[in-house]
């Protein structure tokens, strides 16, 4: 095994990625779960990261789970770019869309 990577660059992306991705050092901490939580998010991708930041920051909620079974901010924003979509043919989607584009502004 590798000496663990203290830091992210280019270079140790490209040594890890041929070497199995076998030298970083862990990026989290284990922990127990909490007796209570304020809210619990299931899916740890992009909407989900994102709305469990919303909570903290607007609503001041910080006793946020985020349950996720794959990697953090996996899901569709980390196989593909980042980006909001919407069905324009309705206008509860269209005025979603444009609510998703201010958030989204603001992170």
């Amino acid at each position: 095994m590798n000496a663990t990577k203290k830091h992210y660059s280019g270079w140790s992306l490209l040594q890890e990625g041929i070497g199995g991705q076998q030298g970083w050092s862990r990026a989290w901490q284990d922990r127990d779960p909490a007796d209570r939580y304020d809210v619990v998010i299931i899916g740890g991708g992009g909407h989900g990261l994102a709305t469990a930041y919303y909570l903290a920051r607007t609503h001041g909620i910080s006793r946020v789970a985020v349950i996720e079974k794959g990697w953090i901010g996996g899901g569709n924003t980390g196989r593909n770019t980042t980006i909001i979509r919407s069905n324009y043919f309705y206008p509860e989607s269209a005025a979603l869309y444009d609510l998703s584009v201010r958030l989204y502004e603001g992170l």
